[in-house]
């Protein structure tokens, strides 16, 4: 007992033992509510009311050491450790706080901060934030064995247990980067030819979600889910599987599933982790089912192209994400059919989550501010929807009124996440310890009125060309000029930083302007309870809540 109590032993191991200890009992507590959900009015705030007493077994044994030392130890040393004890305390404590105050947290960070890099805590990971353009430049030179992309992402999703067991590299590149000229060059030059379906399926998704319903009251998030879930099946894997009713079903459970298990895997300690993992991510067979009928279709496209390269097929090729991660990935590593069913899966992800909350916050924005209703009603129904149907550019008004909502009302107060593969130090001295990530204050950053003016005030057409703005809306235009919502700059980093930014920019703005353009020709809409709380935070996502409700009145015609 006396050596287990010594100085030394608090100096050396009492950080490293009060970590495994926090870090178990909070796994527990988070794992438990989460299988116990359906009994519980709300599992969240149960977790954490189980986290503070099963905490105070470390804290017991800390006390318990301090009170046998007391005698051989001196004030001044137990006063050192009450201090280093109350140090790592707090902060675990706020690990914990910003899974459920994430975006508040960050927010006062960066304006205690003024421009300097801050650290706030997570339960698996620090964050250390930046927003200087000399850091951001520090990310994009940092060599791929030292900031990844990839990194942050495979911790985010934990591919390990929620993909069949399929983990990609840390470094990017290392497998290729053929998904980013698939995304980013192929499919947006194939939306020219795809437009109308797009434009078709938006429409018949929105009246079979309506007619399942039963009446005009639906739930925003869900609404915008379901329709993006069949938009993305159409464009990631044509008719062949789009028009498959029990793939759809699977592929719309899967991502529910994956989001879940990689939350709880996520703050569970890796002997934990291995145990339990397997059955988070695996006590559905819906893995195997989207998978087995993603594999397959790859499988009959390979052979295809074998027997094309032959001369025995002369027809063209499929044209869809499917064939374009076929036709990208890379040669020399000889991917076969699980491999690259597995970057599908993995693109597919990425795809519905993000962009079904970014369509809801805009509508949410069109309830609120009822008086663009009007000017954007007048742009959808004039020949300017006829242009962007032909380029998909176009619509202007609109295009900015998606931008100021994505601005005030972003679905994640981070971006441009970089995980350490080892300890990184900018050339400032600011460090980032090995698993630890960079990223940037994005939310914070949005709504800074040094970058964007009267920042907490919405102003739907901020963005727009001064020669298109209507006379009956009052404009703020921002100072640097018009730009456009998938456009790139130096203080709106939703898209990403350092280089590596979002492929899919593009086909989230066409499928944005095609969603808001049909309920503009088709329905007035409402909250159908205005005081209802919209959002709700964990981590640094800010996720619209799947109670709100809105009510969809079908237009009335002019002499009708």
């Amino acid at each position: 007992m006396r050596i287990f109590c010594t100085y030394k032993y608090h100096q050396r191991y009492l950080p490293s033992y009060l970590t495994r200890s926090f870090t178990l009992s909070s796994t527990v507590s988070v794992y438990v509510c989460f299988l116990f959900a359906e009994t519980t009015s709300h599992p969240l705030l149960g977790a954490i009311m189980l986290l503070q007493i099963l905490s105070a077994v470390p804290l017991a044994a800390l006390v318990l050491m301090i009170y046998v030392e007391q005698k051989s130890s001196t004030p001044a040393g137990l006063l050192q450790i009450c201090g280093r004890l109350a140090q790592y305390m707090r902060k675990r404590l706020n690990a914990w706080r910003y899974l459920f105050q994430g975006p508040t947290m960050i927010t006062a960070a960066y304006r205690k901060a003024a421009g300097k890099a801050f650290q706030i805590p997570g339960p698996d990971h620090d964050h250390i934030f930046i927003t200087s353009a000399e850091h951001i430049a520090e990310v994009r030179k940092a060599g791929r064995d030292e900031l990844s992309l990839f990194g942050a992402t495979k911790q985010m999703f934990q591919p390990a247990y929620t993909m069949l067991g399929h983990n990609w590299l840390d470094e990017r590149g290392a497998e290729g980067i053929g998904y980013v000229r698939a995304v980013g060059t192929l499919f947006p030059r194939q939306l020219l030819n795809i437009m109308p379906d797009m434009h078709r399926i938006v429409r018949e998704s929105f009246d079979a979600f309506m007619s399942q319903r039963g009446n005009s009251n639906l739930p925003a998030y869900e609404l915008n889910k379901r329709i993006l879930c069949k938009l993305n099946g159409f464009c990631f894997f044509g008719d062949e599987l789009a028009q498959n009713a029990l793939f759809m079903t699977k592929i719309f459970e899967y991502n529910e599933l994956v989001i879940t298990a990689a939350e709880i895997l996520r703050i569970m300690p890796e002997p934990v982790k291995r145990i339990i993992g397997p059955y988070v991510g695996r006590h559905t067979s819906v893995q195997d089912k989207v998978f087995n009928l993603i594999n397959d279709v790859v499988s009959r496209r390979l052979e295809r192209r074998r027997l094309a390269e032959t001369g025995a097929i002369t027809s063209p090729s499929p044209n869809d994400m499917i064939q374009w991660i076929i036709d990208t990935a890379p040669a020399k590593l000889n991917w076969d059919s699980r491999r690259i069913t597995y970057e599908i899966i993995a693109i597919w992800f990425g795809s519905v989550h993000a962009l079904s909350a970014t369509v809801t916050y805009v509508l949410f924005d069109l309830c609120i501010h009822p008086e663009y209703v009007e000017p954007l009603r007048k742009e959808v129904e004039s020949s300017e929807f006829d242009i962007f149907m032909r380029t998909t550019r176009g619509l202007p008004l609109l295009d900015s009124f998606i931008k100021e909502s994505s601005r005030l009302s972003p679905i994640e107060a981070m971006s441009g996440r970089r995980q350490a593969l080892k300890d990184f130090a900018f050339s400032d001295g600011t460090q980032v310890k090995k698993g630890d990530w960079a990223c940037v204050p994005a939310m914070a950053i949005l709504h800074d009125d040094k970058y964007f003016p009267r920042a907490r005030s919405f102003n739907g057409f901020r963005f727009a060309p001064l020669d298109r703005l209507p006379k009956t809306v009052e404009t703020l235009s921002q100072p640097e000029g018009p730009s456009r919502y998938s456009d790139l700059s130096e203080n709106y980093h939703s898209w990403g930083i350092g280089g590596i930014v979002c492929p899919g920019r593009f086909y989230a703005a066409v499928s944005t302007k095609l969603i808001m353009a049909h309920i503009l020709k088709s329905f007035d809409c409402s909250f159908l309870h205005p005081t209802t709380k919209k959002a709700r935070s964990w981590r640094s996502y800010i996720l619209p809540r799947d109670d709100v409700l809105l009510q969809f009145s079908p237009r009335k015609q002019e002499g009708v």
